[in-house]
């Protein structure tokens, strides 16, 4: 035990082993969907199923176990729903490749991610951008959080662009809303484990409602066929210049920003970050994700990031890397009782989520709102995430409005250098291609 705290800090961040335990089960919990989610999405593009999901359990685990013991972060790793809807649907359907050119891309990306990380370029980044936008990530990460929490259990429906009211009459969306109320409940009781316990109870309740659907199956043969170790690259060479170029920007800059916007901006409402907004550990976190994609990428994945819905075990107290080495053994173990994740329905995940949006909306207080220049890329940044589901568009918005807004005030040479090339890359990258 006493290794186990010199090694993570444990005393010295104000923690515990069982806090850290709990933080790490809890983050499991509210991500295990990926399980499913990411097979499912790839398979769209020609992949195995059963493969794919082997392949999702194995890099989270690694990448969650090396990111934990490098950094000392409670962040988890995953391959990100973003990433891979662009894998499917854009450089699978759109521009036509393969899923082994596909994936030779994401292996590309996650190299020159990896040159990108260890290049003085992303501590230069990171120092550009004003304090109050990193409040502001943390508010828009909250809402983002929020917002998919409600969709996934069919409180809020978003169809053809339309946001509406889901039917609330409905025994998800209902089982949904009995767990926000048990939740809060919970939390306001300060009962240890609260989101946790808000996700078991849920899903228990959904049983006899019909919504909680128990396996057929606990176990299942693991698969990992070595047919995933094919990337074409000289397939690449079809595509063109510019699609190709439009594509690796478009991975490299938006993983970049969709972990970087996620550490700065859930590590927010800790006492991880110090007086000047620098993360301890936030370097190893970010090459943590750039060994992980192109590991991933030989395994049959797409790129992997920092999960969001790692603040649900920061929620409940972890602040140490131990908690993320947790969420990596738990996939681990996971892989053959891959049936059981299905029990995590989206109407479990909805409380833990809300309750840490509503947490992470304190930030905005930090905002001075009275200055347009500040305001205006802050709001954008916030309402960005939520409204195009994507964190990364939310930081483009913010730093390309900021931009503009201090040269139209005359007030060019107070802005660094640094964010002029990164609003330049925005623009050209949502020029060229999509940012998912």
């Amino acid at each position: 035990m006493k290794q186990l705290d010199r090694f993570f800090h444990l005393s010295q961040r104000g923690t515990t082993i069982s806090r850290e335990i709990l933080g790490g089960c809890t983050t499991f919990c509210s991500m295990a969907y990926l399980i499913l989610a990411i097979p499912g999405l790839l398979s769209g593009a020609g992949m195995d199923f059963k493969e794919v999901m082997t392949a999702t359990c194995l890099i989270a685990a690694i990448g969650s176990i090396v990111s934990g013991l490098a950094s000392n972060l409670p962040f988890a790793l995953a391959p990100g729903l973003g990433f891979t809807t662009l894998f499917t649907h854009s450089l699978c359907q759109q521009y036509g490749c393969t899923w082994q050119q596909a994936l030779a891309l994401v292996l590309l990306s996650g190299i020159l991610f990896l040159a990108l990380e260890l290049s003085p370029l992303r501590e230069r980044l990171n120092d550009a951008l004003p304090r109050p936008f990193k409040f502001a990530l943390s508010a828009g990460i909250g809402l983002f959080l929020t917002l998919s929490g409600l969709i996934n259990a069919g409180l809020i429906t978003a169809d053809e662009n339309i946001v509406d009211m889901g039917a609330l009459a409905a025994p998800e969306p209902l089982l949904a809303l009995l767990g926000i109320f048990i939740t809060a409940v919970l939390v306001m009781r300060k009962v240890p484990g609260a989101l946790m316990i808000g996700v078991v109870l849920t899903a228990m309740l959904g049983i006899p409602l019909g919504v909680t659907v128990l396996p057929q199956n606990l176990t299942a043969t693991p698969e990992l066929s070595l047919a995933a170790l094919k990337p074409d690259f000289t397939g690449l060479l079809t595509l063109g210049p510019i699609p190709l170029i439009s594509a690796l920007l478009s991975l490299v800059v938006s993983q970049h920003f969709d972990a970087l916007g996620t550490l700065l901006g859930v590590a927010g409402d800790t006492k991880l970050m110090d007086t000047t907004g620098d993360l301890a550990g936030q370097k190893e976190a970010l090459l943590c994700c750039g060994a992980a994609t192109c590991t991933g990428a030989l395994l049959g994945v797409s790129n992997v990031t920092v999960v969001a819905e790692s603040a649900t075990g920061i929620q409940e107290g972890a602040r140490t890397g131990l908690s993320a080495v947790v969420t990596g053994l738990l996939f681990l173990c996971m892989i053959p009782f891959t049936p059981l994740a299905g029990m995590v329905t989206g109407a479990a995940l909805a409380a833990p989520l809300v309750m840490v949006g509503m947490s992470m909306m304190s930030g905005i207080t930090q905002i001075t709102w009275k200055h347009v220049e500040i305001s205006l890329p802050s709001f954008l940044m916030i309402v960005g995430m939520p409204f195009t589901f994507s964190i990364t568009t939310g930081v483009m918005l913010g730093v390309v409005s900021y931009v503009v807004v201090m040269v139209c005030r005359k007030r060019a040479h107070l802005v660094d250098p640094a964010l002029y090339l990164l609003a330049a890359v925005f623009i050209l990258n949502a020029v060229l291609g999509v940012l998912p």
